[in-house]
């Protein structure tokens, strides 16, 4: 399971294929196919870096609504983690 770390930075929004999937609570192939259906746009929404894609979490909001929720759960724990809350 992805561990929550207590940073939260100018990176926060930026998730691997693995922790985006974990989050949102699908396969990491419904991204994937997301980024090829042309949904998750390359160079806006997602960059592959190496062999290593990452996306966005606007993007994840906006393509799966439905795991919207547990996002803001993951950011309410990392900002608690953080002391910000």
């Amino acid at each position: 399971m992805y561990t929550l770390n207590s940073r939260l930075g100018p990176f926060t929004n930026l998730l691997s294929l693995a922790e985006a999937a974990e989050i949102w609570r699908i396969d990491q192939s419904t991204i994937r196919k997301a980024i090829e259906a042309g949904r998750l746009k390359p160079e806006y929404d997602c960059r592959k870096f190496g062999k290593q894609w990452v996306v966005t979490a606007g993007a994840m909001r906006r393509e799966f609504p439905r795991g919207a929720s547990y996002w803001d759960m993951y950011i309410a724990d990392l900002r608690k983690q953080a002391g910000l809350d």
